[in-house]
């Protein structure tokens, strides 16, 4: 019974995407995702910032271990790492949800006349939000974990990799979708010349 339901809700939400995208949608999407980098994110990396750090934020890495974590903590304040808590479960969150939504747009707009045969392909986007939650919950709770101990769970540290790294892969898998989809389209439309 409860996997019927999850199966009428991917479905009526794969069809809500199809149906509803357009290209004034689309680019409204592009348009709400650029000016969240511009200004949002990039104004709430600045509060756990360290000057010629080489890593700006864990999750723009492809995988980490323990020491690496404990070495991005300990450069950072103890105001710094509240910033990145706060960065974690709230900007980058709703970040994940933007871009989520904007690549499903996009995917249902491009695969919209092939929705009936491929049906759920539109809601790949999600995967990657959902593993870049699970990172950016995981990472939350390594920082105040280390701010009240200065130790992190090794568990939830290699976790908190395996998410990073299904988010990235998640999200070359995006890509090469909507890379497919237009060069599906553009040879479609060559075929009916």
């Amino acid at each position: 019974m409860l996997q019927m339901n999850g199966m009428n809700i991917l479905k009526r939400t794969s069809q809500f995407f199809y149906e509803k995208s357009n290209l004034k949608t689309a680019i409204l999407c592009t348009t709400i995702f650029a000016a969240y980098i511009a200004l949002v994110m990039s104004r709430q990396a600045i509060g756990f910032d360290v000057a010629n750090s080489s890593v700006k934020s864990l999750g723009m890495t492809f995988g980490f271990q323990k020491s690496d974590i404990i070495s991005f903590f300990q450069l950072r304040t103890e105001k710094m790492m509240s910033a990145y808590i706060g960065f974690n479960l709230i900007w980058d969150t709703i970040f994940a949800l933007i871009y989520g939504v904007m690549y499903s747009v996009w995917l249902s707009l491009l695969l919209k006349a092939s929705a009936k045969e491929i049906s759920f392909i539109n809601l790949i986007p999600f995967v990657q939000v959902l593993f870049d939650w699970s990172e950016n919950f995981s990472l939350a709770y390594l920082a105040q974990q280390y701010l009240s101990n200065e130790t992190i769970s090794q568990t939830i540290a290699k976790l908190s990799s395996v998410f990073v790294m299904i988010k990235w892969i998640s999200s070359g898998l995006t890509y090469f979708m909507i890379i497919l989809a237009i060069v599906f389209l553009i040879t479609g439309r060559f075929k009916k010349k």
